[in-house]
């Protein structure tokens, strides 16, 4: 994109790039998915080589740095690429962006909903950014950290239905769904706090490229990235009370079912102390000759057992 100085904007492709590399014309150029490509115009701008290479490092955090005559600056956005729903596969996509006064670079290797919703704004409006690409890289990053908020309130959604869900009836797969929601608020925090570092170098950085309303801007969006670092420190809390609660649900369900057995078995000891004492084989036994024998160890042994229940039962132990 060329924003010319009358306020309009000429899209297109590869045929702009040596235009927009012009000094005296304002530009945006944006790369995604062309590692050869980047690498040799970033080499011939004659960007920093550490940042070149911090560029095509797939992994690399959030970071900021001031050069000679350029700013680099590493956000990470949400990816959705893969599939409609981001949260069922929580992954980030790094953003590259080089800065100078009339120049804006930005590489990405997937595409970025943050990026595609600012084309979009400017190739519909067919104006240029009313601070120049100053405001234009603020734009994309506020635009990236605002999307990270529907995730945040969905992982706080399935929190509290958890909750809810382990207090009804505790079940064995509930423990493979805290397990994910914590890896995935891992993640989300991993990412925001360097993105707190990034975003309060740019609000308080004294270039001549950022005036008092980039700083402000910046601001705003470092005040963003803190309220989703005290979120996310929220449901990590809340989803460690969600597996405690997870835990003792199974311990007390365990306690009962042990208590029942145990019961049962302190029922089953004198029947079975009385049925080890008739089946001695010795030979002079004094109910061993009598008719009604049988029956009447068996109605004794009927007997102690409901005793032993009833009693059980008004102790509130059964």
């Amino acid at each position: 994109m060329i924003f010319d100085s009358d306020g309009s904007v000429r899209c297109g492709g590869a045929e702009l790039v040596p235009v927009a590399l012009d000094p005296a014309i304002a530009g945006w150029i944006d790369i995604e998915a062309d590692h050869k490509l980047a690498e040799k115009l970033l080499r011939d701008e004659n960007f920093h080589p550490l940042a070149i290479e911090d560029t095509f490092t797939l992994q690399h955090q959030p970071r900021v740095e001031e050069y000679a005559d350029h700013l680099f600056v590493i956000v990470r956005g949400i990816d959705f690429s893969n599939s409609g729903r981001a949260l069922d596969e929580l992954q980030t996509v790094k953003l590259a962006a080089f800065l100078r006064a009339n120049l804006l670079i930005t590489i990405h290797r997937a595409e970025l909903r943050s990026v595609n919703t600012m084309r979009q704004r400017i190739e519909e409006s067919r104006r240029a950014p009313p601070g120049g690409v100053v405001q234009l890289l603020w734009s994309i990053c506020d635009e990236m950290i605002d999307l990270y908020f529907p995730i945040i309130d969905e992982i706080g959604a399935r929190i509290e239905a958890l909750e809810q869900e382990v207090l009804n009836n505790a079940e064995r797969e509930h423990l493979q769904i805290i397990l994910d929601l914590r890896r995935k608020l891992g993640v989300l925090r991993r990412t925001m706090l360097p993105h707190r570092s990034v975003f309060g170098h740019l609000a308080n950085s004294r270039d001549p490229l950022f005036d008092a309303t980039a700083s402000l801007n910046f601001r705003d969006t470092l005040e963003n990235v803190l309220r989703l670092t005290d979120a996310v420190d929220q449901q990590r809390d809340q989803l460690s009370n969600v597996k405690d609660t997870y835990l003792s649900v199974i311990s007390q369900r365990t306690n009962e079912i042990m208590k029942v057995l145990t019961l049962f078995s302190a029922i089953m000891l004198p029947l079975t102390f009385i049925a080890g004492v008739y089946g001695m084989n010795f030979e002079h036994m004094p109910e061993l000759s009598s008719h009604y024998g049988y029956f009447t160890v068996l109605a004794g042994m009927v007997a102690v057992a409901v005793a032993m229940a009833l009693w059980f039962r008004r102790r509130k132990w059964l």
